[in-house]
This record gives C-alpha cells, sequence and structure tokens, in this order.
C-alpha cells in the first residue's frame, strides 16, 4: 500500500533533521490510534520494519541548521508491502487529520489529506528505480563498533549494496533461488551527505538498475531498499520495468 500524506506548516521551516521529526510522528500515530493496540507490533523493541517514507518539500533551501520552504506545504510518501500495516497507518494517519502537530516550540503542522496511491506493477526481471530517499548502505565492525556507510562511489559499493540487500530479502523468507542473478547498478548518481541523529551519513540519490526476480524487486519497491529504511531511506520510485 502506498499513501500520500499532505500537511500544511505554520511557519515555512523545518529543522535539518527532518527525519527524525517524521519517525516521532509515526510513533506518535500509531501509540494514538486504537488506543496504542498496534504499538509494540512496531515500537516495543529495535526490529526491522516493512515500510519506508519519503518527505518532499516545495522550493526548499538547506541551512546548516533548518530548512527554509518557499510554501506551507509538505508531503510524505508512505510505503509498505503488508496490507495490514498499510491499513494500520492509514487510520493513525486520519486519526490525526485537522489536528494540530508539533513540531518545535514555535511552529507545527497539521494533515490536510491522506490518500491511497496505485502500487507499482513489476512484471520483468529487470527495473530502473529513481531513489526518492537517500540510499543508504551500512556495514557494522564488530571490531571497532562502528557503522560504516558506501555511496556509489565507493569501490566496496556494489558489494556492499548486494550484501546489505540479500541480507534483507533472506531475513524476510525469500528463498536462495530467488536471490539468483541479483544485481544493482548505479546509472545516473550523485553522492550526498546526510545529518542523522548528529552523524554524517554517506549515501547515494538518482537512478539505479536493479536485476532479480520480479517478487524480490516488487518487495523492494514497496518496503525500501538498504539500511535503516524505516528511518526515511531507501524509498524507490519505479520508472519502468522495461529496461
Amino acid at each position: 500500500m502506498r499513501l500520500i500524506i499532505e500537511f500544511t506548516v505554520e511557519k515555512s521551516e523545518f529543522p535539518i533533521e527532518y527525519r527524525r521529526f517524521f519517525m516521532h510522528f509515526l510513533k506518535t500515530c500509531i501509540n494514538d490510534a486504537n488506543e496504542g493496540k498496534y504499538f509494540d507490533k512496531y515500537y516495543k523493541k529495535a526490529q526491522a520494519k516493512n515500510f519506508t517514507f519519503s518527505i518532499f518539500f516545495d522550493g526548499p533551501i538547506f541551512n546548516n541548521n533548518n530548512i527554509e520552504l518557499s510554501s506551507n506545504k509538505v508531503k510524505m510518501i508512505f510505503s509498505t508491502s503488508e496490507q495490514l500495516t498499510g491499513l494500520i497507518f492509514y487510520s493513525s494517519f486520519l486519526e490525526k487529520k485537522s489536528k494540530k502537530i508539533k513540531i518545535s516550540h514555535d511552529n507545527s503542522m497539521v494533515i490536510k489529506n491522506v490518500t491511497k496511491i496505485a502500487d507499482p506493477t513489476i512484471n520483468n526481471n529487470k527495473i530502473l528505480i529513481k531513489m526518492n530517499s537517500p540510499l543508504l548502505i551500512r556495514s557494522h565492525c564488530e571490531i571497532t563498533n562502528k557503522d560504516y556507510y558506501f555511496s556509489y562511489l565507493s569501490d566496496s559499493f556494489i558489494n556492499e549494496a548486494e550484501r546489505v540487500i540479500r541480507f534483507q530479502l533472506t531475513r524476510e523468507g525469500f528463498q536462495s533461488e530467488f536471490l539468483e542473478g541479483f544485481k544493482i547498478v548505479p546509472i545516473k548518481c550523485r553522492k550526498v551527505i546526510i545529518k542523522h541523529y548528529d552523524c554524517m551519513l554517506e549515501a547515494s540519490l538518482g537512478n539505479f538498475m536493479i536485476v532479480g526476480n520480479p517478487a524480490i524487486l516488487k518487495y523492494l519497491v514497496m518496503n525500501g531498499i538498504g539500511s535503516r529504511k524505516s528511518e526515511g531511506f531507501g524509498m524507490a520510485e519505479l520508472l519502468t520495468d522495461e529496461v
């Protein structure tokens, strides 16, 4: 299920680490809906979540500490392959509609519309995608206990990206035969540095070609690709499956 949530902001600005705010927004929606019935399902402990989101600002100017907007309109696209998850969040967004949502001590926003949009259709084993939110590829070093991130410019990007995505797919129950021939190829990309939880993360935006079984391609497009998907990373838009 894919949803578009449209907001209006009281002041045409946003904190630079806006993903943290929208993560809190999602958590609050689930906590407040249905008397918190589904909160533990998604947020009781750290766990992989089968959803992703991307935020779209109108004419943003990125400064050191904030984002200036050319209008007071903000849009979120929320995506999941799980019908129940989609319905739970859809209901929780509707419950928040027209209610003031605090962004900071002097700014707030209101949900104006929540709209379902059609899921992408994938029939072939090769697709071209555009990253609507940065693609994060993370590797954790047990020795140093540190995380390292790879953009498409890194010599290790292909190997690390395929390792991360294969792990993602295996964790969700895809058997080895579904993973045969899987590839991700940067087509027209750019490196970006994202400030997130006071860390500077190297990531990639742009277009990628992905090759694989149509079932796993659909899963990736609907749930996000790579690392930290439920934190506003890895959301892909299908450009075509006729590559």
